[in-house]
């Protein structure tokens, strides 16, 4: 097996594990930050935050052990170009979105693999908006040549990147790998508090392994094996689409999927598109284990209208803000991205708001969908 190949079947591994622990601890934010606006119940969402806390120190811990500061190229989360403008206006648009569509795309994901046909189909439009910001005219034509002038060069202020380090003026991978560590701690201290009075272990168990697996996605394209499939990529005359360093993000690859899906003989089956189909496969899995396998058709052709509009926009708010609630919230924020901090802070200004919208018409998801979210 070349080092591609162990790269690509790495990566599938590492997935079916992130699966089966978002749907055998019912991983969502939406639905925990859902949770916590109307019902005052913050613990869900304090699950979803003890994910990155963990995340931060098992990334921390890699840093030590690969002896360098990871620098992500897929998205770049710690470049020196900051497009506050898409982090800003694509976080909205997203958080937005997966208050409507009941869901971001991995809950998405993990719904779909236990058998809700109305979840799958909103899953197909997430894909389709997001291959249309990125394959289409759509970006290129109508919002890049605005969006763009927004950036801003931190080197022109004399900093490196847009991370916490540097915005700190701290110095090489120990000293962001100490912060790290400490933020790590410090987020997981307020989850634990947040959650007094619901201490359930499996939710707390699956958080773990889903920041743990975040670490896994960073060590297969930064160490070893990633150096040496870089290089043998490099030497090649057609190398393969999506190489770099990069952990979990349902942004880009949700766009290759679709690519994938109409054009499998192109090379598009990339490490995000391995991530994506593992982790279906792994919360397929855990739901047949779990005996949470049912099919679940669409009740309301309303409903189902609404969450495939909600789909069309997380897809595409999830393209142009550059990232997720995993991707900017998990992947993002164990680097120490100041983007992926703004982004996710606009991801769930939009959904606290749509929530509010929602709750002031009066508007309720139909009692047989509730569990989606709410379970």
């Amino acid at each position: 097996m070349n080092s591609i190949a162990q790269l690509l079947a790495g990566g599938f591994l590492v997935s079916l594990v992130l699966g089966g622990a978002a749907q055998a601890s019912q991983f969502c934010p939406q639905g925990g930050l859902r949770e916590a606006v109307l019902e005052g119940r913050p613990q869900r969402l304090a699950a979803y935050f003890a994910a990155t806390g963990f995340a931060l120190l098992a990334v921390a811990g890699l840093q030590w052990l690969l002896q360098q500061g990871l620098q992500p190229s897929h998205p770049p989360y710690r470049s020196q170009q900051f497009p506050w403008g898409r982090y800003a206006l694509g976080g909205l648009l997203f958080g937005s979105g997966i208050v409507l569509a009941r869901g971001c795309p991995l809950r998405t994901l993990v719904l779909s693999a236990q058998g809700s046909v109305q979840a799958l189909l909103s899953l197909g439009a997430m894909s389709v908006a997001a291959f249309a910001m990125t394959s289409s005219f759509v970006f290129n034509d109508w919002i890049a040549p605005w969006i763009v002038r927004l950036n801003l060069d931190l080197g022109r202020w004399g900093w490196r990147s847009q991370g916490l380090d540097a915005l700190l003026g701290l110095h090489g991978w120990q000293a962001r790998a100490l912060l790290g560590l400490a933020l790590g701690a410090l987020v997981l201290v307020l989850a634990a508090r947040a959650s007094a009075g619901e201490w359930r272990r499996l939710r707390w168990a699956g958080s773990a392994l889903i920041g743990l697996t975040v670490a896994a996605g960073y060590w297969l394209t930064a160490g070893p094996i990633g150096a040496r499939a870089a290089t043998d990529a490099a030497f090649m005359s057609q190398p393969p689409d999506g190489m770099g360093v990069q952990s979990f993000s349902f942004a880009g690859p949700l766009s290759d999927l679709a690519h994938f899906a109409m054009h499998a003989h192109a090379q598009t089956f990339t490490f995000g598109v391995v991530l994506v189909l593992g982790t279906f496969l792994g919360a397929a899995i855990s739901a047949v284990v779990r005996r949470e396998l049912r099919m679940q058709l669409p009740r309301a052709p309303r409903e189902l209208a609404l969450r495939l509009l909600g789909a069309m926009m997380t897809g595409a708010g999830a393209v142009l803000g550059l990232g997720c609630t995993v991707g900017h919230g998990l992947s993002g924020l164990a680097v120490l991205s100041m983007g992926s901090a703004l982004g996710l802070a606009c991801i769930f200004l939009g959904a606290m708001g749509t929530v509010w919208i929602e709750s002031r018409l009066g508007a309720k998801a139909p009692v047989g969908l509730r569990t989606e979210w709410e379970s």
